[in-house]
């Protein structure tokens, strides 16, 4: 059974308006108390001097009506383009199963099964016209998209305050480094999972921030660490100044595959509020949580951390890359109105707004040809189709690297969202490591050259996989700034207390390869591991 849900409000149609998502929210959510976070006190000296475009603030006229000699906009007379015509495909029709070797020569999807629609230049019955996509767009988004948007946040997450708001973006990892330059200044400490999105990683590396590794578990981000992290700042990392961001990828994790439950959810978040922290919820994952509940019933789904904070302390990050198509560059962002505000003043003086063509293919498909129960079906759709994908990989793996003596080296858990399985290989019984008493830089070095060999033989094999040390915060990142030097380890301990590790890691994904090809590449992958370890 799909829900039944309509949007709010009533649109301008007209280029560039100014919207927010107050407009379309429902009465129940206007009447809650707003969020009480002090936004200020977490800017940066960027965030700090950022201000909106003062040229589009004064193209809004107060008096109606009016005009316009001031807005240096083409006329959209002159646009050499008349008209779009766009072909969705169902849900229901892509219930069939997926063929990578086929696809590109079964003919597609048949035209009657196609959901049809056209966009054309200067059409007043049109909620979105091509003329509008055309043109410069407001800077958080078009209004027909934030009121689809403010609709279906209100009911997945509904966010415990009022003073929430919709900002689109052209994606999680542009909105993540636009979040770093806003809320950290260079040399600021960020906390993170310590195996976490390599983008991430690289995005943070240019901005001079430091990142400090959590430990994680089966489930995730491990809230003891976070807690003895911060309670232990000051004796472990010195002057530096404590962190106020928290970075956490909390559904199907990039690479770990790993999904926080909602006790830990709950945990972290008690920390982040006791410690004073933003929690930057980055998602993609989200709606590929595998169903337990047959395929006629809506989805269910893990609380958010926005759904969980009334305080207002979580800035979600979602996207169209994981869900829609990861070429439209679109996905959007969620936090208090204050918070909200600074990504404004970003995109004024940077992106400006997401392409205005992929924000009217979005609303087409979304609004107009599947709806919110349309939506619901495919979310449904993909989330089972990742599911069965999973299910495939994890019965390769068992057959190849659950067996014989690969069985007491390779390590794995199963997935319950996403699309990757974190494979762990223990290299404590190869013989570069076996009693050799390593420690420190010299075992990371020859963790490394072991991983690479892997990486190399079986890329030699014919399957590619990615290095796990791609992902991977080390205690290298981690230094003590009074005596310059990385956190010291004693007898396999480091100084906060955890082992160090004699493992190296790879992350597989079954997002696009075939069942068929899936299990030759696993068995590639085991004889490279077999090879490295020399075993007969």
């Amino acid at each position: 059974m799909v829900r039944i849900l309509k949007d709010r409000g009533i649109l301008q149609k007209c280029l560039a308006p100014t919207t927010t998502a107050d407009l379309f929210k429902p009465d129940a959510a206007l009447r809650l108390p707003p969020s009480n976070i002090d936004v200020t006190g977490f800017l940066s000296r960027e965030g700090r001097q950022r201000q909106p475009s003062s040229l589009k603030a004064s193209a809004v006229s107060p008096h109606g009506p009016v005009i316009s000699l001031a807005t240096g906009r083409p006329s959209v007379d002159t646009y050499p383009f008349e008209e779009m015509t766009m072909a969705f495909s169902t849900p229901k029709l892509l219930a069939r199963p997926y063929r990578p070797e086929t696809a590109a020569n079964d003919g597609g999807t048949p035209p009657e099964k196609m959901l049809r629609t056209d966009c054309r230049r200067n059409d007043p019955s049109a909620n979105i016209d091509l003329s509008i996509s055309l043109s410069y767009g407001y800077s958080l988004g078009s209004e027909q998209l934030i009121q689809f948007l403010t609709t279906h946040i209100s009911h997945y997450h509904a966010p415990p305050y009022s003073d929430w708001e919709v900002c689109l973006t052209i994606g999680n990892t542009s909105a993540l480094e636009i979040t770093f330059r806003n809320f950290a200044n260079p040399g600021d400490c960020v906390l993170v999972e310590r195996h976490t999105y390599s983008g991430m990683i690289e995005a943070a590396k240019p901005l001079g921030l430091t990142l400090i590794p959590i430990d994680m578990d089966s489930d995730g981000l491990s809230p003891h660490s976070l807690s003895t992290i911060l309670s232990t700042w000051a004796d472990v990392y010195g002057h530096r100044p404590k962190p106020k961001l928290l970075y956490t990828i909390p559904t199907g994790q990039n690479p770990t595959g790993t999904t926080q439950p909602l006790q830990r959810r709950r945990d972290i978040l008690a920390i982040a509020e006791e410690h004073n922290l933003l929690i930057i919820e980055d998602d993609p994952y989200y709606y590929l949580q595998y169903p337990s509940q047959p395929p006629d019933e809506p989805p269910t789904y893990f609380s958010s951390y926005l759904s969980l904070c009334p305080s207002g302390r979580v800035i979600r990050l979602d996207s169209t890359s994981k869900i829609l198509a990861p070429g439209l560059r679109l996905g959007w962002l969620t936090a208090p109105k204050a918070i909200v505000a600074t990504y404004q003043a970003a995109h004024d003086l940077g992106i400006v707004h997401p392409s205005g063509p992929s924000q009217l293919l979005v609303y087409k498909l979304l609004s107009e040809a599947l709806g919110h129960g349309g939506l619901e079906e495919w979310l449904g759709h993909l989330a089972r189709s990742y599911a069965e994908r999973a299910a495939a990989t994890h019965g390769a793996m068992e057959r190849v690297l659950g067996r014989g003596r690969l069985a007491g080296i390779c390590r794995w858990k199963e997935t319950r969202a996403g699309m990757f399985v974190w494979l762990e290989v223990d290299c404590g019984g190869h013989a570069a490591v076996r009693d050799k008493g390593l420690d420190g830089a010299g075992l990371k070095e020859v963790l490394a050259g072991i991983e690479e060999e892997i990486h190399a033989r079986a890329l030699e094999g014919g399957v590619l996989c990615c290095k796990g040390s791609l992902f991977t915060v080390n205690d290298l990142h981690a230094l003590d700034a009074d005596r310059g030097r990385e956190l010291r380890t004693n007898g396999g301990k480091r100084e906060n207390g955890t082992s160090v590790s004699k493992n190296v890691f790879f992350r597989l994904t079954f997002a696009t390869v075939s069942e068929e090809d899936m299990g030759r590449g696993i068995e590639m992958l085991g004889a490279a591991i077999e090879h490295v370890f020399g075993i007969e």
